[in-house]
C-alpha cells in the first residue's frame, strides 16, 4: 500500500514496486497534500486491482467460466466439441494448474518447446491449442483479470503445408467413366464441378437444386456430433437432427448451419451434371413430410454416414488402378481446374468454393495463379508489343 510523507513544503506518495524479483521503494513528490493524497488513492485501486487477479485462480477455473460465458454464446455443437476437447485432453492435463498471472510470452515459448517434444502434439494440434488459449486469453483481458494477452506475442512452431496429392483431369475422366457406384459418381461430380465439401453433399436436398437455372443452394452441412453438445447449447445453429438408431449412443446426425457466412452461397452448374441430378430425382420416391429429402440417401430416407463416401472413392479407385486420395481432394482438384479456366479469376472461384477470404485461395494455389499470370504476360506481348 502507498503512505504519504511530508518534507518541508512538499508532500511524497511512497510504495513498493518490483523490478523483476526485487522489490523496489518507489517516491513520488508532489507541492500539496491534496495532489498527493489523490495519487495514494490511485496507487492503491492499482494495488487493489492486481491483488484481484493474482486472485483470479487457476488456468483451470478460468477455462471453465470462458467456456460458461463465451463458449456457450458464440460456439456451435461442433466447435463446442472440438474445444472443450482440446481443453480437456491437452491444456488442463499440461498446464491447467497454472495461475492467469504467470503467463508471459517467455513461459509459453518454454510450454511450446515442451510441448513440441511430445510425439502426439502434431503442429497442426499446436495450432488448435495456440487458437484456442489466444480467444480465451482475450476474454480474460476484457474481463480485466490481465491487462495484457500473452498468447499475442507467442510464437508457433511453422507449420508447412504439404502438398496435397489430386486426380489429374485425365484421371477424374477415367473415375468418372468407369465408376460402378451411382452414388459416388453423382458425388465426384458435385465435389469437382460445384467445388462442394463433402458435408456440403450430403446435406443437399431436392429444395436446393434449381433446374431451371442449373444451380444448387448451399445452406447447410451434414455433422455427426456429440449428444452432450446439442443438450449443452440447446441445439444452436441445427436445422434438423435425425432420429438416433441406438439411444445408448454418444453422437447424433444433424444438418447444420455452416461455419461462416461465405460458405452460403449458390452455384452453377454443368447441365451434364444437372441432368444426372434430374434423372436422380426421377428414381427417388417421395418420403414423408417433414423428413428432409436428400439428394444421397439411403432408401429409407437416412443420411449417408461421412465416412460412406471416402471408403466408395478409396474403393473404386484402388479397382481401377489410379492413385490414392482423400475425398476432399476432389474440391482442390476443382478449384485449381477453376483457376486455369477462368485465368486466375479469384473472385469468381471463391463464389463458388465458399472460402471466407479470398487471400485462403491465393496462399494455397498461388502457383496456379502465377501461371495464369505468367500466359497473360504472354498474351500482352501478342496482342501489343509485336504491333509496336
Amino acid at each position: 500500500m502507498a503512505s504519504i510523507v511530508q518534507r518541508n513544503k512538499s508532500f511524497s506518495v511512497v510504495y513498493n514496486i518490483y523490478d523483476g524479483d526485487k522489490k523496489k521503494q518507489k517516491w513520488e513528490t508532489y507541492h500539496s497534500y491534496k495532489e498527493a493524497l489523490h495519487r495514494k488513492e490511485q496507487v492503491e485501486i492499482i494495488y487493489q486491482k492486481k491483488q484481484l487477479k493474482y486472485r483470479s485462480g487457476t488456468l483451470a477455473q478460468f477455462l471453465n467460466e470462458y467456456v460458461e460465458l463465451y463458449g456457450h454464446v458464440h460456439w456451435a455443437c461442433s466447435t463446442y466439441s472440438s474445444n472443450t476437447a482440446l481443453i480437456r485432453n491437452y491444456i488442463i492435463p499440461f498446464f491447467g494448474t497454472m495461475q492467469l498471472h504467470e503467463f508471459s510470452p517467455k513461459v509459453i515459448a518454454v510450454i511450446y518447446s515442451q510441448l513440441q517434444r511430445n510425439p502426439k502434439i502434431t503442429p497442426q494440434l499446436m495450432n488448435n491449442i495456440h487458437k484456442l488459449l489466444h480467444s480465451a486469453f482475450e476474454q480474460a483481458v476484457l474481463w480485466e483479470y490481465l491487462d495484457y494477452n500473452p498468447f499475442k506475442k507467442a510464437n508457433l512452431p511453422k507449420i508447412y503445408s504439404q502438398g496435397i496429392a489430386m486426380l489429374s483431369l485425365d484421371q477424374i475422366r477415367i473415375l468418372l467413366q468407369n465408376c460402378t457406384e451411382p452414388t459416388l459418381t453423382l458425388a465426384v461430380h458435385l465435389a469437382f464441378s460445384g467445388s462442394l465439401r463433402k458435408g456440403e453433399i450430403l446435406a443437399l436436398t431436392w429444395i436446393d437444386i434449381d433446374f431451371d437455372k442449373g444451380t444448387v443452394s448451399v445452406s447447410k452441412s451434414l455433422k455427426r456430433i456429440r449428444k452432450d453438445a446439442v443438450q449443452v447449447l440447446n441445439g444452436k445453429d441445427i436445422l434438423y437432427q435425425f432420429p438416433a438408431i441406438f439411444d445408448e449412443g454418444r453422437t447424433v446426425v444433424v444438418l447444420k448451419r455452416p461455419k461462416t457466412h461465405a460458405s452460403v452461397r449458390t452455384v452453377y452448374l454443368p447441365e451434364y451434371v444437372m441432368n444426372l441430378l434430374w434423372n436422380v430425382k426421377k428414381e427417388q420416391r417421395a418420403l414423408k413430410r417433414g423428413i428432409p429429402e436428400l439428394v444421397l440417401r439411403y432408401g429409407n430416407g437416412r443420411p449417408l454416414q461421412e465416412e460412406t463416401l471416402p471408403r466408395l472413392l478409396e474403393k473404386q479407385l484402388l479397382a481401377l488402378g489410379l492413385p490414392k486420395v482423400t475425398f476432399h481432394s476432389l474440391r482442390h482438384s476443382s478449384i485449381t481446374y477453376k483457376l486455369i479456366l477462368t485465368g486466375g479469376n479469384i473472385k469468381a472461384v471463391q463464389g463458388d468454393s465458399g472460402h471466407a477470404q479470398a487471400e485462403m485461395i491465393t496462399e494455397r494455389y498461388g502457383h496456379i495463379i502465377d501461371s495464369c499470370r505468367k500466359q497473360c504476360s504472354k498474351d500482352f506481348e501478342e496482342d501489343f508489343y509485336k504491333s509496336l
